[in-house]
């Protein structure tokens, strides 16, 4: 981050919350601005990976690629049964592995 270009931010913290980040900041020997900073970068790209793989299941279930509900919940509730059944189908009819789907 010390070659990069920066924006500053102003964020309000909880007082305790400011003093577990200081707290943390001394015992890793790094600035409390770093690790929020750090804590932000994190938190942006795991909302964008969600965000992507929400839209991606929208789409496969929009063209009919998805495991029906009641499907999976008896599959779920049979693990571990003399019965177990077999893992369900696409809604689709085709199979597919969890590599690739039929899109």
């Amino acid at each position: 981050m010390a070659n990069t270009r920066s924006a500053t931010l102003s964020i309000r913290l909880k007082p305790e919350t400011k003093k577990r980040l200081a707290k943390l900041a001394k015992a890793s020997g790094r600035s409390s601005n770093f690790l929020i900073a750090d804590a932000v970068e994190s938190y942006v790209a795991d909302q964008e990976r969600m965000l992507a793989e929400v839209r991606q299941a929208d789409r496969q279930v929009k063209s009919g690629h998805y495991v029906k509900n009641e499907d999976m919940k008896a599959w779920l509730l049979s693990w571990g049964t003399d019965r177990e059944l077999p893992v369900p189908k696409c809604a689709c009819g085709e199979e597919h592995d969890d590599e690739a789907l039929c899109l």
